[in-house]
């Protein structure tokens, strides 16, 4: 009778209170004494209660209602709650504040105080402070803090929107996990995955699963890493690719700063230039993403692309860069292409003082315009692939008597030189020099530097050097500090060699300073017919050498041989100039001008101290064999 009087009692003291139109309440205990499941009533403009049945009493809150639980207040347009199963059901401009660090709104809620798990439905926001979520359903459990959607979703991080099929919201540490379909777009970068990690706070993005980034002009693929949105820094892993419309990089691990351009490639690198036909092999690579530059190192091989005669070039160094960025390192040098300036000096740290890895200590290389001819003391310098040889009547022009296909030494005697002007042995052929490219072509062209132990092979030509630079405008290969090249039996060397190429194969060898041709006469001999000079012009058809021009105190050795094949004598002779012509590989014509001496020595007569120019070295061990060797 007491418990009656009490709660009917209690009743009229509610109704009292509303009808006086105080909004605020004190706390109602629930049927439990676990503090966990107390839902205290703080505000409402009306209350109704009602007993269902034994298991079903309802507290009705209609308009303004204000609730908490623990460190949770709800918020909402009216609510019932059933105190016996601690359920609650909201509706319209549900807002709940979860320990003031996550708020969640809706247009209705479904509670369990118990669990104090809630579901919520209609235009579903929670926001952290950091970013928003979007969503037409959710779950979210108010102990572990973690809210689940799975139909559909997305994420507004300041300028950053993620979309996925389902997601894991996680609010203490402020990860979100996206799966399916997930998709992320951004000012700057573009995503899509099928399972993606997401720091609200850091709005760094995590990657678990294959997934393909767009940054720029660049496409990335990758299966794990993650890029730093703030800072617009990556991290790539598990043989990541990337690729912009005429470049691409596959490496095991990519790191990268989307601010500066500036990244690094690391385990077994492979880049390929489509727009210029080039690869590059290494396990390092520093790179320049905007300026399309690199530099490699540890086991770099760079390969110059033709259909079935490529160039492999490997060094302990290689930096490659783009032909519009030299002409500003060397200020304006080929930026008019319409000047003849001859050699120029570049100290090859100018190309590296913006670069995120100065391996190269101080090292200059020598760099010739395009169109530049090359110049030497000489007159007489050979500038074009193939020199027009004028016919003489004096004996120094006779051909060759008819031995079948056998050369034949021929001297002149410098009495009876014609006097006709010296440059014409090497008229310029002006339909041999290269067109001027156009400004908008070359901007894409691509240098390449080697440094250290140099190595290039070519099924037409090998070569070894310290260092190299290679244009793609004119395609030369200039080789520097003893250099080395071999041509089927021949060796060339001095300080310095040039090898101008037309359709990837050598045109035209230039040697200056302590040039050396040095030709096997056959395998199993220790015979060499041997070219010393000055500079040394060798040209070349279709990759086979055809003509030599040696020029400033010029010396040859050559072997004679019968028509059996059968060696007759040594000639050894010092000129001017000497001129020697080739033909399958082997010499059919020596022509020698101006201040010739010479001696012919019988086959069984030769002197072992004449049968080596100075500085005679056949360095064939140096010579790569194949391109699988430039790999080791």
């Amino acid at each position: 009778m007491f418990v009656r009087i009490g709660l009917l009692c209690c009743l009229l003291f509610c109704v009292s209170v509303l009808s006086a139109q105080q909004k605020t309440l004190p706390p109602r205990p629930s049927q439990s004494s676990d503090t966990v499941r107390i839902v205290e009533i703080l505000k409402t403009n009306r209350f109704d209660f009602r007993t269902i049945d034994s298991a079903t009493q309802l507290q009705i809150l209609v308009g303004d209602v204000h609730i908490r639980q623990g460190r949770t207040l709800f918020w909402a347009d009216s609510v019932v709650y059933n105190e016996k199963t601690n359920f609650m059901q909201a509706y319209g401009n549900v807002h709940i504040n979860d320990a003031d660090s996550v708020n969640i709104y809706s247009q209705y809620m479904q509670y369990d105080g118990t669990k104090k798990l809630a579901t919520f439905r209609e235009k579903v926001k929670l926001s952290d402070g950091n970013s928003t979520l979007y969503t037409d359903e959710m779950d979210y459990d108010m102990n572990g803090k973690v809210g689940t959607y799975r139909n559909g979703g997305r994420i507004e991080s300041k300028q950053t929107t993620l979309y996925s099929k389902e997601g894991f919201y996680y609010a203490d540490i402020k990860d979100i996990y996206f799966v399916g379909n997930v998709k992320m777009s951004d000012p700057e970068v573009a995503l899509a995955s099928d399972s993606l990690l997401y720091n609200t706070s850091s709005q760094v993005a995590t990657f678990i699963a294959p997934t393909t980034i767009k940054s720029g002009q660049s496409i990335i693929n990758t299966r794990e890493g993650y890029y730093d949105l703030k800072l617009k820094k990556a991290k790539f892993g598990s043989r990541s690719r990337m690729q912009d419309s005429t470049s691409t990089m596959i490496a095991d691990d990519f790191a990268f700063d989307d601010k500066s351009g500036y990244g690094e490639a690391k385990g077994n690198v492979q880049y390929k230039d489509t727009a210029q036909g080039a690869l590059l092999f290494a396990n390092r690579v520093f790179f320049n993403k905007e300026k399309k530059n690199f530099l490699a190192t540890e086991k770099p091989v760079m390969v110059v692309v033709q259909n079935k005669d490529s160039v492999f070039i490997a060094a302990d160094t290689i930096y490659s860069g783009l032909m519009r960025d030299l002409a500003g390192m060397k200020n304006g040098y080929i930026s008019a292409f319409d000047t003849l300036k001859g050699k120029q000096v570049i100290n090859v740290d100018s190309i590296l003082q913006n670069d995120s890895s100065n391996i190269m200590k101080d090292s200059s290389i020598v760099v010739t315009d395009s169109i530049t001819i090359v110049q030497s003391k000489d007159t007489i310098a050979a500038v074009v692939e193939k020199p027009i040889i004028v016919a003489q009547k004096d004996s120094i022009s006779n051909k060759p008597p008819p031995l079948k296909v056998k050369p034949v030494l021929v001297l002149s005697d410098s009495t009876k030189l014609p006097t006709v002007d010296s440059n014409a042995v090497a008229a310029i052929d002006s339909s041999t020099i290269k067109k001027i490219r156009p400004k908008e072509e070359t901007d894409t062209l691509r240098f390449i530097t080697a440094f250290r132990h140099v190595r290039i092979f070519n099924d037409s030509l090998q070569a070894v050097a310290d260092s190299l630079f290679y244009s793609g405008v004119d395609s030369v290969f200039q080789l520097f500090h003893d250099p080395i090249a071999w041509s089927k039996g021949s060796q060339v060397s001095g300080d310095t060699i040039y090898i101008f190429t037309e359709n990837k194969k050598p045109k035209r060898l230039y040697v200056f300073e302590n040039g050396l041709l040095v030709q096997s006469v056959k395998e199993s001999s220790s015979f060499f017919n041997q070219i010393k000079g000055r500079t040394i012009n060798g040209y070349f058809i279709n990759g086979e050498l055809d003509f030599v021009k040696a020029k400033g105190t010029a010396e040859s050795i050559y072997y004679a041989q019968d028509d059996d094949s059968a060696f007759v004598g040594m000639n050894r002779t010092t000129a001017d100039m000497i001129d020697m012509y080739f033909k399958e590989r082997s010499p059919q014509k020596v022509k020698f001008t101006s201040s010739v001496k010479g001696t012919t020595f019988p086959i069984r007569q030769l002197p072992e101290d004449q049968k080596k120019l100075s500085n005679f070295q056949w360095l064939e061990n140096k010579r790569p064999k194949n391109k699988l060797e430039l790999f080791l």
